[in-house]
């Protein structure tokens, strides 16, 4: 199950104009938090496919899951909307990470592979890197 992980943080828009009136790169420094924000995600990701997190302690699991877990970070733009994947291909093996997630009639869903993209927990530290990322480079410039 793939999702798109965007730039989202209290007082994002009047950053954006103070780096803006400072003539800061935003595009170059907006990539680098999603990869950032990806790579925390992804972390939380694979430790929850573990083996240990899985039903029947992974006894039945070929790897596939963990096998298409989007690994990479690849900024998409649309104008002026930047977003990365994370998440699991399902064409690549990701289908049962949507019965791990969300559980079926049979089995509880993986609370921590579940917590890994919608934990309130990660959601928090994925906007406290964005804030960090942007106001750091904020300070940098002098804005």
């Amino acid at each position: 199950m793939s999702n798109k992980c965007k730039l989202e943080f209290e007082g994002f828009e009047e950053v954006i104009d103070k780096l803006a009136k400072v003539n800061a790169n935003i595009k170059k420094i907006a990539e680098k938090s999603l990869i950032e924000s990806h790579k925390l995600i992804t972390k939380k990701a694979e430790e929850a496919v573990q083996k240990a997190n899985l039903p029947a302690k992974g006894k039945f699991s070929q790897g596939d899951t963990l096998n298409s877990l989007y690994k990479d970070a690849k900024i998409e733009w649309e104008g002026t909307l930047a977003s990365v994947k994370t998440g699991f291909s399902i064409s690549k093996g990701g289908i049962a990470s949507i019965f791990m997630i969300y559980g079926t009639p049979r089995r509880m869903k993986n609370q921590k592979m579940y917590n890994a993209f919608w934990g309130k927990k990660t959601i928090e530290e994925v906007k406290a890197k964005q804030e960090e990322n942007f106001y750091t480079e904020l300070r940098r410039l002098g804005g």
